[in-house]
């Protein structure tokens, strides 16, 4: 009994020892509900990849957060200098100066363009340059201002040498309403709003480009103002197309045109967009022909496929450039002569804009 209560005393003081003062076994607490509530003080040991987090859908949504936080942008400032400063020094190029930026022996700044002549224009003497330095092409670069479009709704910034560049391009640019004597000018999308809440144009969502979207429109009498319909595509709202019906002829016909609402340098700058409109003529019965329809009763078809203009004021003269679906008076249906059609818009590329071109197949 003896050598056993002593052997009892020493096994623990074994289990004590340790190069290092401690306890050469530890007791690895493992974090979870089951963790017993004495484990006060005792630090957790870090998730590593891989392993499963126990602590709770809270952890996890606080974790995710974190990691989905986006990193913070540099703080900005608006300042005013001298904008010739920004400008190249030559008077009659006054270009906006982009990196590179040199600068001939008497100083002056100057523009790729008047460097390359080989000789500076402003003092006419200096043909040897240098270039200014990577900080003034940083600054250069950085120098940010607003579109000049922002009172329609732009809301980029843009490099101060790119400004011209951006504004061709912005498809904010502003349009024009086409209903006479008003003066209301803004962007394709706020004059979208106008047209609608104010003229009562109406409006069609296209499912999105490449999906043909069914219509049912009316052609105006004579004397009446001709019909025009808004079109959008879902998932791009900042543009806007027009889809116009006019007379054509003394026999009745239409024609039937799509054009995409913009200023001639948006187009320019592109996108360039291709249109697709199907006519629907009204079922052919038997009965009425005598004979059975080669098409087992089902109407005539009339399909256009062309180019799709652009013109700054919807539905205006700049249409008649394009190409329009020609619709006789048999497959006007009702008395409100109406259309059944099927449009649809697809994007082609980010060429500029060329000749509108058009092909126009009658199924037989």
């Amino acid at each position: 009994m003896k050598m056993q209560a002593e052997m009892a005393e020493q096994q623990p003081k074994r289990l004590s020892r340790s190069p290092t003062g401690e306890s050469s076994k530890k007791t690895k607490v493992l974090s979870g509900p089951s963790r017993p509530a004495s484990g006060a003080g005792v630090k957790e040991e870090p998730a590593v990849e891989g392993e499963v987090a126990h602590g709770g859908e809270g952890t996890l949504a606080i974790a995710g957060a974190a990691v989905a936080e986006p990193a913070a942008e540099p703080p900005r400032i608006d300042i005013s200098i001298d904008a010739q400063l920004l400008h190249c020094a030559v008077a009659d190029c006054n270009r906006p100066l982009k990196p590179p930026i040199f600068k001939c022996e008497a100083g002056h700044r100057l523009c790729s363009a008047c460097r390359d002549t080989g000789h500076c224009r402003r003092c006419g003497r200096a043909a040897a340059f240098a270039h200014c330095g990577a900080e003034l092409d940083l600054f250069v670069c950085d120098a940010r201002v607003p579109c000049p479009f922002k009172e329609y709704g732009c809301g980029i910034s843009v490099a101060y040498h790119a400004t011209a560049a951006h504004q061709d391009a912005c498809p904010y640019a502003p349009c024009h309403c086409s209903v006479p004597g008003c003066p209301f000018s803004a962007s394709p999308p706020r004059l979208r709003d106008h047209l609608t809440f104010d003229h009562a144009w109406p409006l069609d969502r296209l499912p999105g480009y490449g999906k043909p979207l069914p219509l049912r429109v009316p052609a105006a009498a004579a004397g009446e103002q001709q019909p025009h319909r808004l079109l959008v595509v879902e998932g791009d709202e900042r543009r806007l197309f027009a889809l116009s019906v006019r007379p054509r002829g003394a026999a009745g016909s239409v024609a039937v045109t799509v054009s995409c609402v913009r200023t001639a340098a948006a187009a320019e700058a592109g996108p360039r967009f291709a249109c697709m409109v199907w006519a629907q003529a009204p079922a052919v019965a038997a009965e009425t022909t005598g004979a059975a329809h080669p098409g087992g009763g089902k109407g005539r078809r009339l399909m256009m496929e062309a180019d799709v203009a652009s013109c700054a004021v919807p539905g205006g003269n700049a249409v008649e450039e394009g190409m329009a679906l020609y619709v006789p008076p048999p497959m006007l249906r009702g008395p409100y002569k109406e259309m059944h059609l099927r449009v649809r818009i697809d994007v082609l590329d980010q060429a500029p804009a060329s000749v509108c071109s058009a092909k126009i197949n009658v199924p037989a």
